[in-house]
């Protein structure tokens, strides 16, 4: 199965489909994901893309770690 991260949809349907994504998140940056309960109340409604906003992390370098992780990144590029 190809990993595929899609910035448009919710992180938390990311973190049940791939096991390695929250650590990658907060490798990069995405440390409020560890919070318990956040990733089941605002990961169900927040986006890889909403997410890079509200937390001042640059897209560019999220796509770039994901896909040194071997997952193709699409949806990105609004």
């Amino acid at each position: 199965m190809k990993k595929q991260i899609d910035f448009q949809i919710p992180i938390k349907q990311l973190a049940d489909r791939y096991p390695d994504f929250v650590e990658i998140m907060v490798k990069l940056g995405f440390t409020k994901i560890q919070v318990p309960g956040m990733l089941n109340s605002v990961g169900r409604f927040v986006s890889l893309e909403k997410g890079c906003k509200a937390m001042n992390i640059d897209p560019a370098k999220v796509k770039a770690t994901f896909i040194a992780h071997g997952y193709e990144v699409i949806n990105n590029d609004k």
